[in-house]
């Protein structure tokens, strides 16, 4: 299901290392939409500027602990902070719709991109007191849902911010987006047809179908970041910009190879259910 619903769990082990990966997403975002809101929008941009320095403080905290408890207190600052954070992107977003944000350089569907992955990443906090999964598909496939929709994002953006004379770049990036957006509807299709049933061999081809575009698009990412870093493309994204992108693709990829190692191990357990003598 989408990552709005409720019944979604994220896939995603948590872990220290995934908690610090989406600090550091979270404080860049906070950076991202500081840049781009005008010099005139001085409260938004101070309320920006102080989520960069909460989630710093956080990615360091997360460094450092030593306990359980020290764990438990941690956990609840960082829900805390990606649910106000979240309530801020919404507050910005809904500005934009409405046109009551003049100037600056934010597109409404980055804000609402930022806004998906604070969710994912609240849902993944949650993870704390979340039971076992009792269909893991599911988590499978919204995992899919979540992150094509983003790998779709990233290459709408990066075409807009394209000179119109990188032809070959927006070409290549058109032709990337196209198949993510198929993969997507895709996606959403297995959303519903294996919801409270198993994997199957048509999906486990869906997937190979995801890691070998998602490799694609991860070369892409790499070519060009060298590229805007050289000077050597026409284009007004920061190399910064490029680099996050390059992370959660990488980050996914990361996902993926966990994805292909449980159907692997569903597979063994559906040939001992079946391996029986007559």
């Amino acid at each position: 299901m989408d990552v709005f619903c409720k019944e979604v769990i994220p896939f995603a082990p948590l872990t220290m290392r995934e908690i610090r990966f989406w600090l550091r997403i979270m404080k860049e975002h906070a950076m991202f939409i500081h840049l781009g809101l005008s010099k005139e929008q001085i409260e938004l941009k101070e309320e920006a500027q102080q989520f960069f320095c909460v989630f710093e403080d956080l990615k360091k905290r997360g460094c450092n602990i030593k306990c359980g408890e020290e764990f438990s207190c941690f956990a609840e600052m960082v829900i805390c902070s990606v649910k106000n954070f979240f309530t801020f992107k919404r507050h910005v977003l809904h500005l934009l719709i409405e046109c009551k944000l003049c100037g600056g350089c934010l597109y409404p569907l980055l804000l609402d991109h930022m806004s998906r992955e604070a969710v994912y990443f609240l849902k993944l906090m949650q993870k704390l007191c979340a039971g076992e999964m009792q269909h893991r598909i599911e988590a499978i496939v919204s995992e899919n849902v979540f992150w094509l929709r983003i790998m779709a994002d990233h290459l709408k953006f990066f075409r807009g911010s394209m000179d119109p004379a990188e032809r070959q770049l927006i070409d290549q990036s058109q032709v990337l987006s196209t198949q993510f957006d198929q993969l997507s509807l895709q996606a959403r299709d297995y959303d519903s047809m294996l919801w409270h049933f198993h994997p199957t061999d048509d999906f486990t081809r869906f997937e190979k179908n995801v890691v070998q575009t998602t490799t694609c698009l991860r070369d892409f990412n790499v070519a060009a970041e060298t590229m805007f870093k050289e000077c050597a493309a026409l284009t007004t994204i920061q190399p910064l910009v490029a680099d996050h992108s390059r992370r959660e693709v990488e980050h996914f990829l990361k996902i993926l190879e966990l994805i292909r190692e449980d159907l692997m191990s569903c597979d063994e357990s559906f040939i001992r259910c079946g391996d029986f003598e007559e």
